[in-house]
């Protein structure tokens, strides 16, 4: 009996949240306002959290991961359907993209440049911060020209988006013996609104983490260089992998030189000082949703003069990064600990932090067994809040109380999660936590 009542209330869950997701599709097509979507995106984890609650009421892992392959296939496929609501993004996808077709180089070439004048179009019009060179490495650029040669619609940047969802709940089912991990990322909402409506390709990078942890853990140095550096190629922050090989001299060379490679391109053609370069105006005054970040600034203005404390603060969260890199070589912490830690510690110290910045961690919080990653991909939609204004006045203003509640709660469940991300080598005393 208590088996038939779990597998009805799984179905249930599943049902309610498939129709918030339908319903969400409409409201989207139909105009409604983009808080108005976040709402009920957030409603939607209350029956995500009871699917994963009650999968245990499925007979194997093997027909949990189906339910998740089959879930972000059927839920994210929904999302195809409505126009991007969150984030403009995949119109410069599309248009660099497209560039690289048309002969152009997006490294060289900002959006607004005369060179390319004669290509502005709807797409054109469509794309943020028009005066900036692209900020994306080259794997991510080589999905961009896939998108392009495929039609070059919003569709397709949205189809490709799924398709590295779909992917990543396949190596996370593959990585973790953990029964229900491969469903709470197949059916986390954010992961599926972000590729599904939003086009970010985010996961696959969080996916080549995960996989560079997995395979130095299992000593396959040449499946975890190529992983890293496909992380690296497709987001800068890969880079958070390269203090797992610092032991492994040949592997580090060889991973080292193939990110180097792999980043060329962003600084070769605009030098990070250059007002047009993406990379280096991205680096240095792009803030937003900050935690850890924030506080620094603050402590930063109070002692510094006012045209330097924002390079002060950036300094040293920079250092911060850096000295926990050399903590997790010199604790010998385990690579998949370690990975897990170390991206973090990114996301609580970054200056800028997108709520599909979570999909570089998710995949690693999840094979786990982690649950405060799980929180903050809730909490993370408070993110979303300027957006109404930003729409009707192009002004961009985060409520603190809101940044506040978020961090706050993610706080929280970090202190509260007996799994909590760990900087201590397992078996040694004590418990260095983050």
């Amino acid at each position: 009996m208590t088996a038939r009542r779990d597998g009805v209330i799984f179905a249930l869950c599943l049902a309610l949240q498939g129709g918030i997701v339908c319903s969400l599709v409409l409201a989207a097509r139909s105009g409604c306002s983009p808080s108005a979507f976040v709402g009920g995106l957030a409603v939607s984890f209350v029956p995500y959290g009871g699917a994963i609650a009650f999968s245990r009421v499925l007979p194997s892992k093997r027909a949990v991961d189906l339910v998740a392959i089959a879930g972000a296939l059927a839920f994210g496929g929904a999302f195809v359907f409505a126009p991007p609501l969150l984030s403009d993004d995949l119109y410069r996808y599309l248009w660099e993209g497209r560039l690289w077709l048309e002969g152009f180089n997006p490294y060289r070439l900002a959006p607004d440049d005369p060179a390319v004048a004669h290509l502005r179009d709807g797409l054109w019009a469509g794309v943020n911060n028009k005066p900036l060179a692209t900020i994306y490495p080259p794997l991510s650029q080589g999905l961009f020209v896939v998108a392009g040669m495929l039609g070059g619609k919003v569709w397709t940047v949205k189809l490709l988006a799924l398709a590295a969802q779909v992917l990543s709940v396949a190596v996370v089912a593959r990585v973790s013996t953990t029964r229900k991990a491969s469903l709470a990322l197949g059916l986390n909402p954010l992961l599926l609104c972000e590729a599904g409506l939003n086009g970010h390709l985010d996961i696959l990078c969080g996916a080549a983490l995960l996989v560079t942890a997995w395979a130095l853990g299992r000593h396959r140095f040449a499946l975890a260089s190529v992983a890293a550096c496909a992380a690296v190629g497709l987001k800068v922050v890969g880079l958070v992998a390269l203090p797992l090989f610092a032991r492994r001299r040949r592997a580090l060379a060889a991973t080292g030189l193939g990110s180097a490679l792999l980043l060329v391109p962003l600084v070769w053609w605009r030098t990070p000082l250059d007002r047009a370069s993406g990379p280096g105006q991205f680096a240095s005054r792009w803030r937003g949703n900050e935690s850890g970040f924030a506080v620094v600034d603050r402590l930063s203005h109070w002692l510094f003069d006012e045209s330097s404390a924002d390079l002060v603060a950036r300094s040293i969260v920079a250092v911060a990064l850096l000295a926990l890199c050399a903590l997790v070589v010199h604790r010998r912490v385990p690579p998949m600990q370690a990975t897990r830690a170390l991206c973090w510690a990114l996301l609580l110290l970054s200056p800028q932090v997108h709520p599909w910045y979570l999909a570089w961690l998710l995949p690693l919080e999840i094979a786990a067994s982690g649950s405060a990653g799980l929180v903050w991909s809730a909490t993370v939609l408070c993110a979303y809040a300027p957006l109404d204004r930003w729409v009707t006045e192009s002004i961009w203003e985060m409520p603190l109380g809101l940044q506040v509640f978020e961090y706050s709660v993610v706080i929280l469940a970090l202190i509260l999660d007996p799994r909590r991300p760990s900087f201590q080598k397992p078996g040694a005393g004590g418990q260095f936590s983050m």
